[in-house]
């Protein structure tokens, strides 16, 4: 299958193209001017590809909730437009969305089959634009994920080598200690394993939205902790002091973890333990640990 990929160069983007080759698929890259060209432009590009996966977006919250209306659009009329020129060519449109939609009703992880409550700009953008997506066509497919990892060490939005670099300070000065957010929990998830999930999913043309994580759930605090661990750095993760505390603009639910309910309901196998998958990606680092 020949796969057009917006979003190519962000760290999910390098994941699906890490994949494509063993999941027997060519990755076509959406090049930025291409997405903010003429829509004929754009009916042309997918006329070449079997269907389209859209990982691009405006991933900065706390940007989004003080200038709403570019994350509108970078996050919802990008969508709409991506969503009608795939109705136009035929085209199936995969898109990435986020765990963060279901809101804070609850402390336990979300369901497919729970309404969703976004907190946030940016996740009613997302939760608005998979509306778009469902409705221009029922053979598209929306995919709720969570705490993305992998990829590209020197990508600044790397949670995980940005810890590890931040524990190497702090061992050349002499603490022992990491601040991390005991309160806010989710999934862990391996680009590369969401990647192998999603074309899964294209192959056997499932359609609607599935949450897509790996599985177990956790604090951000635990997160940063096995990050150490993982690593064999000899520091903990602590709680900020209440003078330090994790401050922000955005009110993001405390609680964005998900069970994958409806892949499982449909037979599909686990996602692997996202403990499992740390380790694995933190041992392809080397230099950072």
């Amino acid at each position: 299958m020949r796969i057009a990929l917006t979003g190519a160069s962000g760290i999910l983007g390098e994941g699906l193209i890490a994949r494509s080759a063993r999941a027997g698929h060519e990755i076509v890259p959406v090049p930025r001017a291409q997405l903010q060209a003429d829509p004929k432009a754009l009916r042309v590009f997918f006329s070449g590809v079997d269907a389209v996966i859209h990982a691009a977006a405006n991933t900065n919250v706390e940007a989004c909730e003080l200038d709403p209306s570019t994350c509108y659009r970078d996050n919802l009329l990008l969508t709409d437009q991506l969503a009608e020129v795939c109705l136009l060519e035929s085209r199936k449109l995969v898109f990435i969305s986020s765990t963060g939609v279901y809101g804070s009703r609850k402390k336990e992880p979300y369901a497919e089959y729970e309404a969703a409550d976004p907190p946030t700009h940016h996740h009613r953008a997302k939760h608005l634009a998979e509306s778009a997506v469902l409705a221009f066509s029922r053979r598209n497919l929306v995919l709720r994920t969570g705490w993305l990892f992998g990829g590209d060490p020197r990508k600044p939005k790397n949670f995980v080598a940005r810890r590890l670099e931040e524990a190497n300070e702090a061992l050349k000065m002499g603490r022992h200690e990491l601040a991390a957010n005991p309160l806010q929990r989710g999934n862990p998830t391996f680009t590369e394993d969401l990647a192998d999930r999603l074309f899964e999913a294209l192959e056997h043309d499932d359609s609607g939205v599935f949450n897509a994580v790996n599985s177990g759930s956790v604090s951000r605090l635990e997160y940063v902790q096995a990050i150490l661990e993982a690593a064999g750095l000899l520091l903990r993760a602590v709680p900020p002091s209440a003078d330090a505390g994790f401050k922000r603009v955005a009110l993001v639910s405390p609680n964005e973890c998900a069970l994958n309910w409806r892949f499982e309901a449909l037979g599909y196998a686990q996602m692997p333990d996202w403990r499992h998958s740390l380790n694995r990606y933190i041992a392809t680092l080397g230099a950072l640990r």
